[in-house]
């Protein structure tokens, strides 16, 4: 294939929901900064509502994957456990995980 062929091929499609992981991870690091680095995904829920009140398209599923790349990452370990206040989710009540911000 010439590079011209290789031009018109569609790129790879982007990620639909880009924005709404660097929002994620945006939100957790101002959690971190504002509590010294304690991350608590109640008060990350909070501001996330927040957000989509303002028109923010956050998907649930994307909140939970960006927990998961920032574990893998070890820029968030776990820091004890919580109750869940997710009354939306069917959550209260339940124990979660805290977390603690480490710097890159």
């Amino acid at each position: 294939m010439t590079a011209t062929q290789l031009a018109l091929v569609s790129p790879a499609a982007e990620d639909p929901h880009a924005d709404a992981r660097r929002l994620v991870r945006d939100t957790i690091a101002e959690v971190a900064d504002i509590h010294r680095g304690v991350v608590s995904a109640n008060t990350v829920r909070r501001l996330l509502d927040e957000h989509r009140q303002w028109g923010a398209d956050i998907p649930p599923k994307v909140v939970g994957q960006v927990y998961a790349s920032l574990r893998r990452e070890g820029r968030l370990v776990e820091d004890g456990v919580e109750r869940s206040t997710d009354v939306k989710g069917g959550n209260a009540g339940k124990w979660i995980a805290r977390y603690r911000w480490v710097a890159p």
